[in-house]
This record gives C-alpha cells, structure tokens and sequence, in this order.
C-alpha cells in the first residue's frame, strides 16, 4: 500500500474510535438527568436535583452511576430566588429519594445549593443555578 492510502485508513479509524468515544463511556454510566433536574458530580456521587415551585427532589448515584441509599444519609438546601433565601430539609424516604418542601419559587435565576453527608463519606455540596 501507498503511504497516503495508509493515511488515509490511520485517520478513519482514528475518526471512528473518536465517534465511538462517547458511547462506549455512556454504557458504564449515564451523566444524564433521568427525572427532568439537573446532574452535578460531587465527590464520589453523582446527584440529580429536581427543583419545582416548593419542592426538591434529590437523586443520589455512586460513580457507577447506580443509585445510593440514601435513609441514611443527612441533606439539606438553601434555595436562593426572588432576593430571598429559604433553607429546606431533605429528609429520605421510603422510594430512596431526599425530598424537602419549602415557600420558594424556582425560575430562571434560581440558585441551589444542596448540602449532601452521605454514610462514610464527608460532607458534599452542590450548586446549581436555573437559567
């Protein structure tokens, strides 16, 4: 074979292995939101924070991208919207989700900071900011 034509091959497998990057990572874990929130990595956890007008859902995964258990773990969250700041307890329940309900309205500005101690671990904190 001519030097150009093996080029030529080295630069397609390069390109398909490049292609093929992305899935291949998307089979030991998804990055993803599952439940329509938004995903921070965070230590050694992946959490997934659901936020809707009074209410927070927190999604705990390990870094393999399976859910944690979270009964007992310690979780709280201040939510910064419309120039006030509402701290929420998120306590576990039964579904193994941290939930928390408070006076706040999430939109686009809204600032979250969740505050996550999971059993073993130290404590773990998260900002997200809605746009």
């Amino acid at each position: 074979m001519s030097k150009q034509i093996l080029v030529t091959l080295a630069g397609l497998l390069l390109a398909g292995a490049l292609a093929a990057a992305p899935v291949l990572a998307g089979e030991q874990h998804s990055h993803n939101a599952m439940r329509g929130g938004i995903v921070v990595e965070s230590g050694h956890h992946h959490v997934e924070i659901v936020a809707k007008d009074g209410t927070l859902e927190v999604y705990v995964a390990g870094e393999d991208g399976k859910p944690e258990n979270v009964q007992k773990a310690k979780a709280s969250a201040a939510v910064l919207s419309e120039g006030k700041k509402v701290d929420v307890a998120l306590m576990p329940d039964p579904s193994n989700v941290l939930r928390g309900s408070g006076s706040f309205k999430v939109g686009k500005g809204t600032t979250i900071v969740v505050t996550l101690t999971m059993p073993g671990h130290e404590p773990e904190q998260m900002r997200v900011r809605l746009d």
